[in-house]
């Protein structure tokens, strides 16, 4: 008796034959039936189809295991790579949440950890505006929430078009999926109360709208999310509209507002699995605190590493070490983002032109290698290496616009030239006509005068007199 082979058994499926499902068969493959050669025949002991011969490919299968392992190996090891270096923050935002009105869509503009997607409801939207909005914005699945989301931003949102989804999704999310969320209220809030959120906020009311000056004061003994910016003057810095919060039994205030004596910032964890920090604040984004009031920019430079902070505290991301030295890589990189764009759009005009602007993109593409390791050093807060890059990246994207405005001008030399023959030559033209015409009156004639003059003679009888 022949060894028979221990393999998978072979099913041979009916469109290869021709045949109905009912005259499939499988058949143990043994190897002496085809001489030791290496060889499997499956045969019908009817003969009702045709013999089959099947060679085993083991060494494509081999093959294709060494190919599995590699793979598998490599995406391990970039997973080490990306769990070793921090990702970009992705936040929502909610409500009231456009520029002008709220600071964190200029923040998240202007900060290189942050990307951010805004579903503005604020009030004055008609219904079908505001179904449009969250159509457009608002994530269409929880998984999709959970997966493209790390915090949640919500300002003053109007918000009773709202589906039970949106609702429960969100609440998912704040109670058993761990993502923070930041709130700040207005005439919502009575709304907001009313609903499954009321549960996760850190207060149990929220009432009013004052206006009088405040003075912020970091509470001691709390973890490093506010106390850095002590030293940097925001405690100096004088807001003026707040309202009243009362916060919950077990919350946690972090910095008061003096001399009113009321909380300003608040935070805890609301019950639930696996719930994510929740975070209230008082003053409904002050325009003069947070600096949005003409008036009052620069006054609050720190304001936006300040909302970093809290970011980084509430993923539990390692906190900012250096805050001057992000702030001056943060300013580097919105002056080289303005100077490149800047550059492309002269090399856009030369090319336009027939100009040869190949060398010059190619620099601008080095120096965009160079901007992008800049900013993932940002992102892992290295911001000492960061600003040494953009120092030599800002003097060599300098030279690059200085290249391209030359060579703008070069691409447009032909059209001054034409727009200066037109002009030339339409004032000469002009000033020989003017010469012609007034001072050499040329096609001057003067007018003959005549020698007969009519006289009325009464009774309808006209006559000429002869000159004497």
């Amino acid at each position: 008796m022949g060894v028979v082979w221990n393999r998978p058994q072979i099913n041979i499926q009916p469109r290869e034959f021709g045949v109905s499902a009912r005259m499939t068969k499988r058949f143990f493959v043994s190897s002496d039936e085809c001489g030791g050669m290496g060889k499997s025949v499956i045969r019908e002991p009817t003969g009702s189809w045709p013999t089959r011969l099947v060679t085993p490919r083991r060494p494509v299968r081999r093959s294709v295991g060494l190919l599995v392992i590699t793979m598998v190996v490599a995406l391990s090891c970039l997973a080490a790579t990306a769990e070793a270096r921090q990702e970009r923050i992705s936040c929502l935002l909610i409500g009231s949440v456009i520029p002008g009105v709220c600071p964190l869509p200029n923040y998240f503009s202007e900060d290189p950890l942050f990307m951010y997607m805004s579903d503005p409801q604020q009030a004055g939207l008609p219904d079908e505006e505001r179904l449009r909005l969250d159509r457009l914005y608002f994530p269409r699945t929880r998984k999709v929430l959970l997966d493209k989301f790390d915090m949640v931003f919500i300002y003053d949102p109007r918000l009773e078009h709202w589906e039970p989804r949106f609702f429960s999704d969100l609440n998912y999310a704040f109670r058993e999926a761990a993502m923070p969320s930041f709130w700040s209220f207005g005439p919502s809030y009575p709304f907001i109360a009313s609903t499954i959120f009321y549960e996760t906020l850190p207060i149990y009311d929220y009432s009013g709208y004052f206006s009088r000056p405040w003075r912020l004061v970091f509470r001691e003994n709390r973890e490093p999310v506010f106390l850095p910016f002590r030293e940097l003057g925001m405690e100096r810095v004088v807001g003026h509209g707040y309202g009243r919060m009362l916060p919950r039994q077990g919350s946690v205030t972090w910095v008061d507002m003096q001399p009113l004596d009321l909380p300003w910032m608040t935070s805890w964890r609301p019950g639930g699995k696996e719930a994510g920090l929740s975070w209230v604040c008082a003053d409904e984004f002050c325009v003069y605190w947070w600096a949005l009031a003409p008036s009052a920019r620069g006054l609050n430079p720190f304001a936006i590493d300040m909302m970093a902070n809290l970011v980084l505290y509430s993923l539990d991301l390692p906190l900012i070490t250096d805050v001057r030295a992000r702030r001056e890589a943060r300013h580097l990189l919105s002056s080289l983002r303005a100077e490149e764009s800047l550059a492309l759009s002269m090399i856009e005009w030369a090319d336009k032109f027939g100009a040869n602007t190949m060398p010059l993109s190619e620099r601008v593409s080095k120096l965009d290698i160079d901007m992008g390791k800049a900013k993932e050093h940002y992102v892992d807060q290295e911001y000492e290496t960061a600003v040494t890059i953009l120092d030599s990246t800002s003097s060599a994207m300098s030279a690059i616009t200085k290249d391209a405005v030359e060579l703008k001008n070069e691409a447009l030399v032909w059209v001054f030239v034409s727009e200066w023959l037109v002009v030339t030559a339409t004032f000469c033209l002009s000033g020989v006509c003017l010469w012609s015409l007034m001072v050499r009156r040329k096609v001057y004639r003067p007018a003959a005068a005549t020698r007969v003059s009519p006289a009325y003679k009464g009774k309808g009888i006209w006559s000429e007199e002869k000159q004497r």
